[in-house]
């Protein structure tokens, strides 16, 4: 049997660019700044991802950097993964790992509202200020695309299937 690619070249190109765009937008999510903390109006530092999930380690906090690291950054390479996968792989392989990248799909925003949920939460007045940075952003754009990437492969795949 065939892949996705070889049923729809036209596709593979587009879906490329859409799921290089993810990565990237992902990566970059990840290190630069996603929130700016200010401390009593005179502190000031900026927090990413990744720096948040070491600082969280360090702190000795880590079974929340160990749920924050897997949620925030092991779940999104897998899902861009399984979606590379998905799209190359051969229909006999490719099997029930569709409906888990489409059931994966529901979850991927909850990393984007945990962080709105905290610097809504936090804001402190004159003690603490929260202010999203590009970071959360970038995070959230390679959250919608690829969630566009699965839902295009989705399509392609109940297009052969049958499951319109």
């Amino acid at each position: 049997m065939t892949s996705l690619a070889d049923r729809f070249p036209r596709h593979t190109i587009a879906l490329a660019v859409l799921w290089a765009l993810a990565a990237m937008a992902l990566a970059a999510g990840l290190a630069l700044p996603a929130v700016r903390v200010t401390r009593l109006r005179l502190v000031e530092e900026t927090v990413s991802v990744l720096s948040g999930i070491a600082e969280l380690w360090q702190g000795g906090s880590w079974p929340l950097a160990i749920v924050i690291a897997l949620f925030s950054v092991a779940f999104p390479v897998a899902k861009l993964a399984l979606a590379a996968w998905l799209w190359f792989a051969p229909a006999a392989r490719r099997g029930a790992l569709h409906a888990l990248a489409a059931g994966a799909g529901k979850w991927s925003m909850l990393d984007v509202l945990v962080v709105a949920v905290v610097v809504a939460s936090m804001q402190g007045g004159f003690l603490v200020r929260l202010r999203p940075e590009v970071g959360i952003y970038l995070f959230g754009a390679s959250t919608l695309l690829a969630t566009l990437v699965t839902w295009v492969i989705d399509r392609r795949r109940r297009a052969v299937d049958g499951d319109a």
